[in-house]
């Protein structure tokens, strides 16, 4: 056997070793085995959408074909055992560039136990997704869609009859140490980056369902952003980073069909100096939150219209406090895809700050399987940039946004989606022409029990 699927497989064998150990506490339970298969493939093209300008001729398209396996191990009522492993393969067709054969890596390594009535730790590589993903989304912000994990202990305590308090610790360093890989890059630096920087954190976690037709979240998170791989002198660079952010999250049903719902949170902290470019620490100081207010239509087609408000702080550059918002564990691309490319020079890839945004959508349902959507954003930055460049102009109007998408779900198995988002920039950027981007998408997901 290779050495290196040597190493991938030895900790899932370790795994299956712990769930043999549990299982004479539930021998004279049941033990199932669920397992699945998904493969993913995307075509993705852009033009203008780093720049907003056609002097340049940057139009990109690429396929990305994502595989990913997992199995779950059941043992009794107490234990689970998870999994999954995954690649990610893309070819970028314009430039044109060699096919990327890239890594296979651990997506889930996990164990979780029921240790008492009400009790469970989970622990290991795990998603952690709560509410609407506006605090913890994506461990993973510079990687793309391939993964969202993180490396996690979450000690959960069920309250009443629907609710949970949780207490979840993290560690994620910015390339992968934890578990092994398969066709890694001989160069550690290029090996796949998944932040910029070391992170850390710990949070305490609250969803509450226990009141009829509302939903309640509260958290509290803690969390360290070290070491920054590029160096110093990098106007990017981000001295080591430590802050809090408190918040909470409420949505409730009407009758009629209606819905509304808001969430805002708060951050405060320190940044550590940075001598190399003279400057001093400075404290944070930052705030989020949104609203939304959605109908239901009790018609054909099943219609239904939202409209809402985002806002995410910003840093004014006359002052000596951040007050940027920091996205937490949430750097994706949750109001837009194209958006997320024009964010790297201003912070990082999906890094939501200083914006504000109008949100209009209408949605319908013409056949089971189908589901059409038509959004609109009015985007604003609270902050103008702090010079003109090349790329940002002197103004806090970020633009107009259209999004267009179609959702095909032919069965369990078999779904797919079309996107066509075009952006028209206003005075926040020195560029004045369109940008686009249009996606096509099929998965195929298998999934069995034993």
């Amino acid at each position: 056997m290779n050495n290196r699927f040597r190493q991938l497989l030895t900790p899932l064998a370790a795994g299956l070793a712990l769930a043999a150990l549990g299982a004479p506490r539930a021998a004279a339970q049941s033990v199932g085995l669920e397992y699945g298969f998904e493969e993913r493939v995307r075509s993705e093209g852009w033009n203008n959408i780093t720049d907003y300008t056609d002097a340049l001729n940057d139009g990109h398209l690429h396929y990305r074909m994502r595989t990913r396996v997992w199995g779950q191990l059941n043992v009794g009522q107490d234990w689970e055992f998870a999994a999954g492993i995954a690649n990610e393969n893309r070819k970028v067709v314009r430039p044109d560039a060699a096919y990327n054969g890239r890594e296979i890596f651990f997506e889930t390594l996990s164990a979780t136990w029921r240790f008492a009535p009400g009790w469970s730790v989970k622990v290991g590589r795990q998603d952690i997704m709560r509410g609407e993903g506006f605090i913890f989304m994506d461990g993973s912000a510079l990687d793309g869609s391939r993964c969202a994990y993180v490396n996690a202990v979450d000690l959960a305590l069920k309250v009443g009859q629907a609710s949970k308090v949780e207490f979840i610790a993290i560690s994620d360093p910015r390339q992968d140490k934890y578990l092994p890989r398969v066709n890694d890059p001989d160069a550690w630096n290029l090996v796949q980056r998944l932040t910029e920087w070391d992170e850390q954190a710990l949070a305490l976690y609250y969803t509450g369902r226990e009141a009829k037709d509302t939903a309640i979240d509260a958290y509290a998170v803690y969390k360290a952003e070290t070491h920054d791989y590029r160096a110093p002198s990098n106007a990017l660079f981000q001295p080591d980073r430590h802050f809090a952010t408190v918040g909470a999250r409420v949505e409730r049903t009407f009758v009629g069909g209606w819905t509304a719902n808001a969430e805002g949170a708060w951050q405060f902290g320190t940044q550590a100096a940075n001598p190399v470019r003279g400057l001093a620490s400075k404290d944070i100081g930052a705030w989020a939150g949104y609203a939304h207010v959605k109908k239901a239509f009790d018609a054909p087609w099943k219609p239904r219209v939202s409209l809402g408000y985002i806002a995410l702080s910003g840093s004014d550059p006359a002052s000596d406090k951040i007050g940027g918002w920091n996205p937490v564990f949430s750097r994706w691309p949750k109001w837009s895809e194209l958006y997320i490319y024009s964010q790297p020079p201003e912070k990082g890839v999906g890094y939501w700050t200083n914006t504000g945004l109008w949100e209009a959508e209408a949605r319908v349902s013409p056949a089971r399987f189908l589901d059409l959507r038509a959004t609109y954003y009015r985007m604003s930055a609270f902050q103008a940039p702090a010079a003109a460049t090349a790329y940002f102009g002197k103004g806090k109007d970020r633009g107009d946004l259209w999004q267009v998408r179609v959702d095909l779900k032919l069965n369990d198995s078999l779904k797919g989606h079309a996107l066509y988002e075009h952006m028209a920039p206003g005075d926040f950027y020195a560029g004045k022409d369109p940008g686009y981007f249009l996606r096509f998408e099929v998965t195929y997901t298998f999934k069995g029990r034993i």
